[in-house]
C-alpha cells in the first residue's frame, strides 16, 4: 500500500511540474527604461508621465482597437480598452401552421427574419507597442457642464 501511495504522489508531482513548465507565463514587457506593461496594466517606475500606445484585439471578430494610456509617475496604471458591439442579422424564424379560416386544413405562413441581434465584444489580447515621455497629457473632463 505504501508503494502505491509513493508512486501516486510521484506521478502527481511530475504532472504538476510538467503543467507548470508548459503553462504560459505572464511576462512584463519593458517598453522604455522603467516602463513595463503586462496584460491590462502598465508600471511606471520613473518620475515622468509616459504615453503608452497599445493595440487591443476584441472578441467575436470585432477587430483591433488602438488604445492610448497615460502611465503616471511611480504608479501602476490600468489600461482601459472598450470594444465595440457587433450587430448580426436576425435568424430565420419559422411559424407554426394556423387553421384555415376559409375551410378545412391549415395555412403555413412563410418564415420571416427575426430582428438583428447585438453581441457584446470584449478585449481578449493586448499588444503594447511603444512608450514615450509625455508630461503634458490631455486634461480629463471634469463632468460639470458649464
Amino acid at each position: 500500500m505504501r508503494q502505491r501511495l509513493t508512486f501516486g504522489l510521484g506521478v502527481a508531482s511530475a504532472v504538476m511540474a510538467a503543467a507548470g513548465v508548459l503553462a504560459p507565463q505572464a511576462v512584463a514587457q519593458e517598453l522604455a527604461p522603467g516602463i513595463s506593461c503586462e496584460q491590462f496594466s502598465c508600471r511606471n517606475d520613473t518620475d515622468d508621465t509616459y504615453r503608452v500606445e497599445s493595440v487591443v484585439t476584441c472578441s467575436d471578430g470585432a477587430g483591433q482597437i488602438p488604445v492610448v494610456t497615460y502611465a503616471r509617475p511611480q504608479a501602476t496604471t490600468k489600461v482601459f480598452a472598450g470594444c465595440p458591439h457587433v450587430t448580426v442579422p436576425g435568424k430565420l424564424q419559422h411559424h407554426p401552421p394556423v387553421p384555415n379560416p376559409d375551410g378545412p386544413g391549415f395555412i403555413y405562413p412563410p418564415p420571416t427574419m427575426g430582428p438583428p441581434e447585438v453581441e457584446i465584444t470584449y478585449p481578449v489580447l493586448i499588444d503594447h507597442r511603444s512608450a514615450e515621455v509625455d508630461n503634458n497629457p490631455p486634461q480629463r473632463p471634469t463632468g460639470s457642464a458649464g
